[in-house]
């Protein structure tokens, strides 16, 4: 199937390391288990034992920790990217009893986390919808990724016949509302039988209103807003914040989190990100729950002899925004939906460079870190089976330059120093220029979250558990 997008390496990225989907490296021939991380490691990763935490709290990192449960089947995309629900019905039932061991009992093992009595939020993602025929700027005829019906369908269906959650205690919500109507997310809620709001209804420059509302505008009654009393701050903040306003320095966490649910399951993609490197489980939540985010990544800034700069928190303000005390309480499942996946352009096809494959995978974890360290391996993968550097050698400070590389060619210069360094001389002829927004890609935000205790980062301490259909 043929990618709508150029296949690009960075030259810096190819040099150091970036075409390493064989795993070796082209210097001194060192096996490295993940890409572009800093960090050397010895045979396949993700190989460890977990075992259950008994009695241990539903919130994160849960009662598996380091544990991520794959269930894939390649099938269950089809040749112009729907989907096969028969197919998706049966990988959301294996990777749930994957997750928890109870194999063959689907009802046993969605009730290890959920029973009646609980309000249960699910948090989707909408961002990276397919493009609309014609749409101005997006690609054109973009295939999108956001937070699949047919995955979010059978994730209710299973709270009601296995838990006896009554419809009217289910909640799909996410941050701006304009985007759940867009992406249809407003029809689905309604032909479920379940409820759906929203934090904000669009997005503005300031992110600072509490209560969610356009200023000036119409209210928008699906719009519940931000809690005031719940909230983190930081010592950053946007250009267009007002230097007089104290808000510009903290992040409010939704209502919808603190005060109308008790649980929260989060439903993310496996998408790579132009700012954060990738948006996975924790982004979801960090940016998806909370206001006044878009001062974690700055574009524009100016800097010397008229050049731009294009700072990035990200690193900081994901795993700061994730550990307030309502949301690691509440989240008790992350389904990170892989059926079609992002390797270069995310979150959504406005970038130039957005590109996507066919995964055929859905993924579930108690333990968002491990789950986010899992799929950002898997993008690397991808991106360097297309001769795309790995995320974390992208951006801006390393020279937004790039080369058209073919599959091929990318694998053969792995372990072959004559071919590297016929891509280098051919880049430095070259020289085309390739669209990065920010100074760098940021996803040592997942090693924080690790460190600040949202869930198990070294490869060494994870398990994937891949079971196929």
């Amino acid at each position: 199937m043929k990618s709508p997008c150029p296949r690009s390496l960075s030259r810096r990225g190819f040099l150091l390391g970036g075409a390493v989907g064989a795993g070796v490296g082209i210097a001194g021939g060192a096996t490295l288990g993940w890409w572009g991380h800093g960090q050397v490691s010895q045979g396949p990763p993700f190989q460890a034992k977990t075992v259950e935490r008994v009695r241990a709290p539903l919130g994160m990192p849960g009662p598996f920790p380091g544990r991520v449960a794959e269930a894939r089947n390649p099938r269950a995309v089809r040749g112009d990217y729907s989907l096969d629900p028969a197919a998706v019905r049966v990988l959301m039932e294996r990777g749930i009893t994957e997750l928890v061991g109870a194999y063959g009992d689907v009802p046993e093992a969605w009730r290890r986390f959920f029973s009646r009595g609980d309000v249960v939020g699910i948090k989707v993602n909408p961002v990276g919808r397919r493009a609309r025929p014609n749409e101005p700027g997006r690609v054109p005829n973009a295939v999108g990724s956001i937070s699949s019906p047919e995955v979010v369908a059978e994730t209710i269906r299973s709270l009601v016949e296995y838990c006896g959650i009554p419809r009217r205690d289910i909640l799909i919500f996410d941050r701006y509302a304009n985007e759940m109507r867009e992406t249809g997310f407003d029809r689905l809620a309604s032909d479920l039988g379940v409820d759906w709001c929203a934090a904000s209804a669009a997005y503005d420059d300031t992110q600072v209103e509490i209560d969610g509302q356009v200023r000036g505008g119409l209210r928008d009654p699906k719009v519940v807003g931000y809690d005031p009393d719940v909230f983190v701050t930081m010592g950053f903040a946007a250009p267009e914040h007002d230097s007089r306003d104290d808000r510009r320095h903290r992040s409010h966490l939704t209502t919808v989190v603190t005060r109308r649910i008790s649980k929260l399951i989060t439903i993310p993609c496996l998408k790579d990100h132009k700012s954060s490197g990738v948006t996975l489980s924790l982004k979801n939540m960090s940016h998806g729950m909370n206001n006044n985010v878009c001062r974690s990544h700055l574009a524009g800034i100016y800097r010397i002899g008229g050049q731009v700069s294009g700072p990035n928190q990200c690193n900081t303000f994901i795993p700061t925004a994730v550990r307030q005390g309502p949301i690691m309480e509440k989240a008790t499942l992350h389904i990170l939906d892989g059926l079609v996946g992002v390797y270069e352009g995310g979150p959504g096809n406005w970038n130039r460079t957005w590109g996507v494959w066919p995964y055929g995978g859905i993924f579930f974890a108690t333990d968002p870190v491990a789950m986010d360290h899992i799929g950002w391996n898997i993008i690397d993968a991808e991106r360097a089976r297309r001769g795309w550097a790995p995320v974390a050698q992208m951006g801006m400070i390393q020279r937004g330059e790039s080369v058209m590389l073919s599959a091929e060619r990318t694998a053969m210069a792995v372990s072959n120093p004559m071919a590297a360094a016929s891509l280098v001389a051919e880049h430095l002829r070259t020289r085309p220029a390739i669209s990065e927004p920010f100074d760098r890609r940021q996803p040592e935000h997942i090693a924080l979250a690790g460190m600040v205790g949202l869930g198990h980062f070294p490869a060494t301490s994870i398990e994937r558990r891949v079971v196929r259909s």
